[in-house]
């Protein structure tokens, strides 16, 4: 499962799903794949981090670092799960099993993972000349990296988009993004 526009303010990896997407009708990758383009509609619309309730979804699932404390603009929700989107991303998630889940961000230029993601983000970050590490270099409460990677274990990739021009951006991503969905879980 990939996704993109967790925050509202990345476009880049909307962008880069979305040439995905094309490839995959000419050249499907033989499993079952969900690409969830942008998960933050309403922040995308209006170029906010956040969703039209203020909460960062990043910082809204439930994890057991989840905190209600936040640093100005990560706000986390009132409880975890709170918002929409992260229910229907949780809901997807476990309805149909998904081990791999890709989160596609910016401003960083770097291949992060958690969980059982070292491999996976190693081998993706050799195709993008992008570096992989498992440390973003700041805590990320309540994220969906500490829900699915260091809790559930799951192969969990945040693939960090620098601000580029969207084609350069594609470029840089399409064989790493390819590679994880031919690679066999």
């Amino acid at each position: 499962m990939l996704f993109g526009a967790i925050h509202g303010d990345e476009p880049l990896g909307v962008y880069c799903l979305g040439k995905l997407c094309e490839q995959l009708i000419e050249r499907p990758p033989g499993r079952d794949t969900w690409i969830i383009p942008a998960l933050n509609i309403d922040g995308l619309a209006g170029g906010s981090k956040n969703n039209a309730n203020d909460v960062d979804l990043n910082r809204n699932f439930q994890a057991s670092n989840w905190t209600p404390e936040h640093k100005p603009g990560y706000f986390p929700g009132r409880i975890p799960e709170s918002e929409p989107e992260t229910q229907a991303l949780v809901a997807l998630i476990e309805r149909v099993g998904a081990q791999r889940l890709i989160a596609l961000h910016s401003p960083y230029r770097t291949v992060n993972w958690d969980g059982s993601g070292q491999e996976l983000a190693e081998a993706m970050a050799e195709l993008n000349g992008y570096g992989a590490s498992d440390d973003i270099g700041y805590p990320t409460p309540g994220s969906f990296g500490s829900k699915y990677g260091k809790e559930l274990g799951l192969e969990v990739i945040t693939l960090e988009i620098p601000f580029l021009e969207e084609d350069e951006a594609w470029q840089q991503n399409r064989a790493a993004l390819r590679y994880a969905l031919d690679l066999p879980t």
